[in-house]
């Protein structure tokens, strides 16, 4: 690693500190190295707050005139909650900037690298941008897409099956799997599941670490059906849960819900009554969820695969064989020369357990 990809690494761990609290903003770090020494860091902390860049420039004052700057997303162009980063940068004097990657809001989009090389501003765009947009995979989606980023997570037996006839699931799968989904609660914006997942097992969708950042809990309820015993309406977190309904009839139920804390999305159904999952992702990023951590059942993975709405797959097989359950996906049926083809990027061993991780092909 070279001292500009040192620099940046630090940016991005800078970054990382507002996750969860910038959405659906990006993720931003920023780093001023003068005479091979940081004199200003900063990173976006929350929605609506002062961005990395200006944050860091203030740190370094005039010590910023001549130094290089380094952050891992373009530096915005246009007037929003804050003023133009550009300007602050060109006003420092700062003589260099490296930048991971092009902002993809079509707001800025190469017009903030455009305004600092007319500035006469040296700007290097690449540096770690792999990383970068990892980093900012929601934010990316959101832009392009409309809708969140999607991580589809299941747990089978080695003759795929996520459950046992009776339906019972806990635990297919080893605690070093389930330590491994714990981290991945803790970097989505939203973890998601059906009425199926909450009537049978009362999850509470939680990270195992509560301090800082704590996900939304999505729940698919088509007709409202969700008890107020459950934990996602009755714990302490219980601001923290989104239900998603396309059912308009259940005003005093609502009512009260939203009483309790708890934000009701209501989205459109489809022809059989079933929400809309197309719309209800858009409402789901307006509302400033970017990355979602889907934990459903057979059903819900099966309706997200059809619909090509899996952007990464982690799939945990655990060594154990049951002969008969339900099925890891349900909904929809391929012929062979039809069927949807997987892309594996990495499989590494979890435990007892192997994980592939993947996305659709």
């Amino acid at each position: 690693m070279d001292k500009h990809e040192k620099w940046m690494q630090q940016v991005l761990e800078l970054a990382e500190k507002g996750r969860g609290n910038t959405s659906p903003n990006p993720m931003v770090g920023a780093v001023i190295v003068k005479d091979d020494k940081i004199i200003g860091k900063s990173y976006h902390r929350k929605f609506g707050a002062a961005h990395a860049e200006r944050g860091a420039i203030g740190q370094a004052g005039e010590s910023a005139r001549g130094a290089t700057l380094y952050v891992n997303l373009e530096p915005c162009s246009h007037e929003g909650k804050t003023p133009p980063c550009v300007d602050q940068i060109i006003k420092a004097g700062i003589s260099e900037v490296y930048i991971g990657m092009i902002d993809p809001n079509p707001r800025v989009n190469g017009r903030g690298v455009q305004k600092l090389r007319e500035a006469g501003i040296n700007v290097h765009i690449g540096l770690l941008e792999k990383e970068a947009r990892q980093l900012n995979r929601g934010f990316i989606q959101y832009m392009s897409k409309n809708r969140p980023w999607i991580t589809l997570k299941m747990a089978q037996t080695a003759d795929g099956y996520i459950a046992d006839v009776s339906g019972k699931s806990q635990w297919i799968t080893s605690s070093e799997a389930r330590e491994y989904v714990m981290h991945q609660r803790k970097i989505h914006d939203g973890i998601m599941v059906g009425m199926g997942t909450v009537f049978k097992d009362d999850p509470g969708l939680l990270p195992a670490n509560l301090d800082g950042f704590v996900p939304y809990r999505i729940v698919l309820d088509d007709s409202l059906r969700i008890p107020y015993r459950l934990k996602l309406v009755s714990d302490e977190f219980r601001h923290r849960t989104v239900v998603v309904t396309a059912s308009n009839k259940k005003d005093q139920k609502i009512k009260q819900l939203t009483g309790l804390g708890i934000r009701i999305v209501h989205t459109v159904g489809d022809s059989f009554g079933w929400i809309d999952l197309t719309a209800a992702m858009k409402q789901l990023s307006e509302v400033g969820i970017t990355s979602i951590y889907c934990e459903g059942g057979s059903q819900l993975a099966g309706s997200l695969i059809q619909l090509g709405m899996v952007d990464e797959i982690q799939l945990f097989i655990a060594p154990k064989v049951l002969g008969e359950g339900i099925s890891t996906f349900s909904g929809f049926m391929k012929s062979l020369d039809s069927a949807i083809p997987l892309h594996w990027k990495e499989i590494k061993q979890l435990g007892p357990d192997i994980l592939l991780r993947g996305e659709l092909a």
